[in-house]
């Protein structure tokens, strides 16, 4: 994309608020080493990076923001202002993308990803694995959730 810093080490990568954006960069992150995500990570991602993934699972300013764990005003005002996310919120993206892409490779299908990571899930208690990312444990349950499906065991 004209303009974008294909980079994701020390910078963020600025790629478009969109849907296809957001797969583009949870991509790259899952690519990434375990420490090149921490330094990431403590970095912080580029803001419009949840705005993306708000396109991408059609969510509302409401839940994107109650996600990255800040109030639509904070997260308006960051966006404005070109702020970076702080760690929690790019934790939390970060465990976002790496599920996402994982449920992509189960479903073989983006649409099937986006469809699974947005809807409220028996085997999770019901919550829906995209908003289990915001926490490391729900994160880890929505993914071994995810690797039973994608193995045909027991969820």
């Amino acid at each position: 994309m004209p303009g974008s810093k294909d980079h994701l080490g020390d910078h963020p990568v600025s790629l478009g608020a969109d849907a296809h954006g957001f797969w583009i960069i949870a991509k790259k992150l899952f690519l990434m080493t375990e420490r090149e995500r921490i330094r990431g990570i403590r970095s912080g991602f580029d803001v419009t990076w949840l705005f993306a993934a708000k396109t991408a699972f059609n969510l509302d300013d409401s839940a994107i923001s109650s996600f990255a764990g800040m109030s639509v005003k904070t997260l308006r005002r960051r966006l404005k202002k070109a702020i970076l996310l702080g760690s929690p919120a790019s934790e939390r993206f970060d465990r976002l993308a790496q599920l996402a892409v994982l449920s992509e490779i189960v479903f073989e299908a983006r649409s099937a990803a986006r469809g699974w990571m947005i809807t409220p899930n028996d085997s999770l208690g019901g919550e829906a694995p995209l908003f289990l990312c915001r926490t490391e444990l729900g994160g880890r349950q929505a993914s071994r959730v995810l690797r039973a499906i994608e193995w045909g065991g027991v969820v």
